[in-house]
């Protein structure tokens, strides 16, 4: 049976005792460490020498010491830097910083299940993963509410270990919407799936797709964007809103209609098995070797299939046509058509 935690049944004094160092100060990275110094929690940021983000984290008003200085300061370490990136840097900077009795805090699973970091066996080993961006977590904190988070503990040397994760959770808001118990192989695999299969690989390869046999048919490709991706929007938040079933009951009938008769034609049981494929790859790590490898050599396929993807014509067009739209870009850092970070 799902266990489901809130505010209530987490102590808040127990993370508010520690010194925490967040080592990152990205989507998620800014989030958290704003986030629980907001909920009286002494935070200092860790980033490498040169780093981008070191501008922003003392903007921002924090103290900001190489990521070494920092696994040493504290007693919670918060892992935040990109997946590929946290071997080495667990390996260079935090490793040998680490003392019995500390905690290291991740976002994401990753290096944990597929074996690329070996943590300690003194040491408690937590996963608190907010289910959304790093500026919604921080939207929706500063607003009085929270992005529901799940919550794992991998070693729990000191017997507190998952006390700690649900107060750690309480201090960056997620015990407002909720926190689901789970382990981090569960999250990691469920993660990867649904980024690839659905949200970000499924639903880009289904736009792209269905913009291309409209133009292919001779239809404008203004229409064609708006028809398949600038609508998108409207649907996704009436399914986060109240599922399939309320995003069915705003539409007209006859998109209803066209809903049941041939949203199977489209994706039929082959995607399904296709589904699965990809499920596979990510249990066996085959998925996580291809990408670590390839991160290894400088992302060579990983910065060609960027490429590939920025050239669609899809995205000259949107480009074209939001910037005639009434809205402009929220996020300052974001250059409109690239996906480069």
């Amino acid at each position: 049976m799902t266990e489901i935690f809130y505010d209530k049944d987490a102590d808040l004094a127990l993370i508010q005792d520690k010194k925490v160092a967040v080592i990152g100060y990205g989507s998620q990275g800014h989030a958290h460490a704003l986030n629980l110094r907001d909920s009286g929690v002494e935070v200092k940021i860790g980033l490498k020498e040169g780093s981008k983000s070191t501008a922003k984290a003392t903007d921002a008003g924090f103290e900001v010491l190489s990521s070494a200085e920092a696994a040493k300061w504290a007693d919670v370490v918060v892992i935040l830097a990109p997946d590929q990136h946290q071997r080495g840097l667990y390996a260079a900077d935090i490793k040998d910083n680490l003392e019995a009795g500390n905690v290291l805090v991740f976002g994401h699973g990753f290096n944990i299940r597929f074996g690329y970091i070996d943590a300690p066996a003194d040491v408690d080993v937590i996963l608190v993963a907010p289910k959304g961006p790093g500026h919604t977590v921080r939207r929706e904190y500063e607003a009085g509410r929270g992005v529901p988070v799940i919550v794992a503990v991998e070693n729990d040397a000191s017997g507190s270990a998952w006390d700690l994760a649900w107060s750690y959770s309480k201090a960056i808001g997620g015990l407002r919407a909720g926190g689901i118990k789970t382990t981090f192989t569960e999250e990691t695999e469920t993660d990867l799936f649904g980024e690839q299969a659905v949200l970000c690989g499924g639903t880009s390869q289904l736009v792209q797709y269905g913009f291309e046999t409209l133009i292919e048919a001779g239809y404008q490709p203004q229409i064609a964007y708006f028809e398949v991706l600038h609508e998108l929007k409207l649907i996704v938040d009436l399914m986060w809103e109240g599922g399939i079933a309320k995003q069915r009951w705003s539409v007209s009938d006859t998109a209803e209609y066209g809903d049941y008769v041939s949203g199977p034609r489209v994706i039929d049981e082959s995607v399904k098995e296709n589904m699965k494929a990809v499920l596979a790859d990510i249990q066996s790590g085959a998925f996580a070797d291809r990408f670590i490898k390839d991160q290894d050599a400088g992302g060579v396929e990983f910065l060609a299939l960027r490429e590939k993807g920025q050239n669609h014509p899809i995205e000259a067009t949107g480009k074209e046509l939001r910037a005639l739209f009434a809205w402009k870009q929220q996020d300052s850092d974001y250059t409109d058509g690239s996906a480069a970070r």
